[in-house]
């Protein structure tokens, strides 16, 4: 008695399933970002390239997302007062930062990012947030 195709195919077929469902499951979950952010020198100047528009009506529940890279050979700071950010990015370095929708000030619409650690560092990016 010659065993049939479809006798072994089907549990190799299941095999073949659980492997590729248990790869899927362990990969890793990418969040998108609400804006992104890059520091830069830009004619002698260190600045903050990006920014956008976000609406929080649209936006859901969740924090805020910003992707955020430094470019420059120097630790740069990525401030932004109404949203109660104050973080230290160092060179080279890519970040997610996550901000809870309870800290940003709904009576500001246009949201200055700047670097903390260097007063005369120019505000390039800003962020506007309609939908409050």
């Amino acid at each position: 008695m010659n065993p049939s195709v479809s006798n072994w195919s089907r549990p190799f077929l299941v095999i073949i399933m659980a492997l590729a469902t248990v790869v899927w499951a362990s990969l890793p979950v990418q969040a998108a970002e609400d804006a992104t952010f890059t520091a830069v020198e830009k004619d002698g100047a260190k600045v903050w390239e990006g920014g956008g528009t976000v609406d929080l009506k649209a936006h859901g529940a969740g924090p805020l997302m910003f992707k955020v890279k430094n470019t420059l050979t120097a630790d740069h700071g990525f401030a932004i007062d109404s949203m109660k950010v104050k973080e230290v990015i160092t060179p080279g370095e890519e970040k997610i930062i996550s901000v809870p929708l309870e800290n940003i000030d709904k009576t500001v619409t246009e949201h200055k990012v700047y670097c903390q650690l260097h007063p005369k560092h120019m505000t390039a990016a800003t962020l506007k947030v309609t939908g409050n």
